[in-house]
């Protein structure tokens, strides 16, 4: 057997009689069809064996049995619990008083976003101390202007790039040291 939640206060559940119970025809009779044997009939898979879905109100346990051949009761041996009946014989129960509890709605995250790639202090400091002039002001306006948009209309450089930009073009054109370089108390040789 089967259980899982269904919708609007619904459980679906899945009855299954094994096939070594040597039946020709199957049905299960419970208290939600008042045991009628024509209301649940099973259907038989490749294996021999029979099955049939159910959808049973919520947050209830239900006494049922399964009628085989038209003639033989027989349990469902993995029930959730069995029950004296009025025939001596036990009904078999399954319970869905679990499935009526009130479940948290789904909460959707948002997918994880990579941070960008930052340069380590030690990075930032060989790329000063080089001179190197960063990706970003290296570029053409023409370069920096997103498709459809012209050389004119092209954002313009950060702050940071331009600087960068202005101390390393003269300098290295005169072989000089850079001004980080400087800085740092470092001499080009």
């Amino acid at each position: 057997m089967i259980k899982s939640r269904g919708a609007k206060g619904k459980a679906r559940v899945t009855f299954t009689v094994d096939p070594q119970v040597g039946a020709q025809t199957a049905a299960v009779c419970g208290e939600w069809n008042d045991w009628s044997a024509g209301a649940d009939i099973m259907h038989r898979d490749a294996e021999g064996g029979f099955s049939v879905t159910v959808d049973l109100d919520a947050g209830r346990a239900y006494r049922f049995r399964y009628l085989l051949d038209g003639q033989r009761w027989d349990n469902d041996w993995a029930a959730d619990a069995y029950v004296r009946n009025d025939f001596g014989g036990d009904d078999s129960v399954v319970d869905l008083t679990a499935l009526a509890e009130a479940v948290p709605p789904a909460t959707r995250k948002a997918p994880a976003r990579k941070a960008p790639a930052r340069r380590t202090p030690a990075k930032e400091a060989a790329v000063k101390e080089a001179g190197a002039v960063p990706p970003a002001a290296r570029r053409t306006p023409a370069e920096k202007a997103a498709p459809g948009q012209t050389a004119e209309k092209a954002p313009p450089a950060t702050k940071q790039a331009r600087t960068l930009a202005k101390e390393a073009a003269p300098e290295q054109a005169a072989g000089k040291a850079a001004p980080a370089a400087k800085r740092a108390g470092k001499t080009a040789k």
